[in-house]
């Protein structure tokens, strides 16, 4: 899921960040911390049950 939500923004705000100036190191980490967290919040909404529907 983290690597889901990384590549969609990490993809889709290089326009975004380009316009303010921001540089591709900015843009990495933003894109994996947002991931990280909805992920966590994923994870405490529905506890491990979407885990393990999964597997």
């Amino acid at each position: 899921m983290t690597g889901f939500v990384f590549i969609l923004f990490y993809y889709l705000s290089r326009p975004l960040f380009i316009n303010f100036g921001l540089g591709d190191r900015l843009r990495f980490f933003v894109a994996l911390t947002l991931g990280l967290l909805f992920e966590t919040t994923i994870y405490l909404i529905t506890g491990n049950t979407g885990y393990k529907s999964i597997a």
